[in-house]
């Protein structure tokens, strides 16, 4: 039994060299890829009901496929050192992010209803995470250049509450029915520094437009401070894979 727990959790592994573990992420990655077409002809209605009925099938079936790997991983999970503990070992497993994403994605199916818990299959998609190196490389990034993004982050934090109560004390006199409170300000706020503007709450006294003029002048330097942080940490990464490829073997 132990060997074939080995045997499954090996064979469902992103990085197990084995023509059995191509085979199955690709039909996980397959499937993934066919549930985009299946949820929109799902969300059509000038289609015929064989067709509705063929979704219908597909969507059960890839459900079903997907609930089996994740059932899989959870009881093979053991296997991993850090989840070596029967019960809190895969209840901390159950608990990571990749493992949540599947839980979300197979869920609304076998939940009763429609609506919003059908809108939980857009996870679906984010489960090809697994089989790609980029949480790793985000996570990667964010860590070594987390005191950077810390203090964009605070920039950030105080633009939006500035912006927010100077609006809020030059535009509410002159229009109160747009600016009512401080949180009609801070939505302005947020569309404003990241430039959406989407022309619900415009400011109309010269004051309000300096403000304006301010808050899109910092929000995009600060956007951009960012970028460079996170494009130089990726940057960094790619360099270091490159190294170890190109690092010889010792002997």
């Amino acid at each position: 039994m132990k060997n074939i727990k080995r045997f499954i959790y090996n064979t469902l592994q992103f990085d197990n060299d084995s023509k059995l573990t191509y085979a199955v992420n690709g039909l996980i990655i397959t499937l993934i890829l066919l549930s985009v077409p299946v949820d929109l002809v799902e969300s059509l209605r000038d289609v015929s009901p064989q067709l509705k009925r063929m979704a219908y099938h597909a969507d059960l079936a890839m459900s079903l496929i997907f609930a089996l790997e994740y059932a899989l991983r959870v009881l093979t999970c053991t296997q991993d050192p850090r989840y070596a503990r029967p019960v809190a070992g895969r209840i901390k497993y159950m608990l990571t992010p990749l493992m949540l994403i599947d839980l979300f994605a197979i869920s609304p199916f076998f939940i009763l209803g429609s609506g919003l818990v059908r809108i939980l299959r857009v996870f679906r998609i984010f489960m090809l995470m697994r089989y790609t190196n980029a949480i790793e490389l985000v996570n990667n990034v964010v860590e070594e250049k987390k005191s950077e993004l810390a203090i964009c982050g605070a920039f950030l934090l105080m633009l939006w509450v500035w912006s927010a109560f100077m609006i809020f004390r030059f535009e509410h006199p002159a229009q109160p029915q747009a600016f009512k409170n401080m949180m009609d300000a801070m939505w302005w706020s947020m569309q404003t520094f990241t430039t959406l503007g989407y022309g619900d709450l415009i400011a109309v006294t010269l004051p309000g437009k300096i403000v304006t003029g301010v808050t899109v002048a910092m929000g995009l330097i600060l956007f951009a401070v960012v970028t460079a942080v996170m494009t130089g940490g990726v940057v960094q990464q790619f360099q270091r894979l490159e190294n170890k490829k190109k690092k010889p073997p010792q002997i």
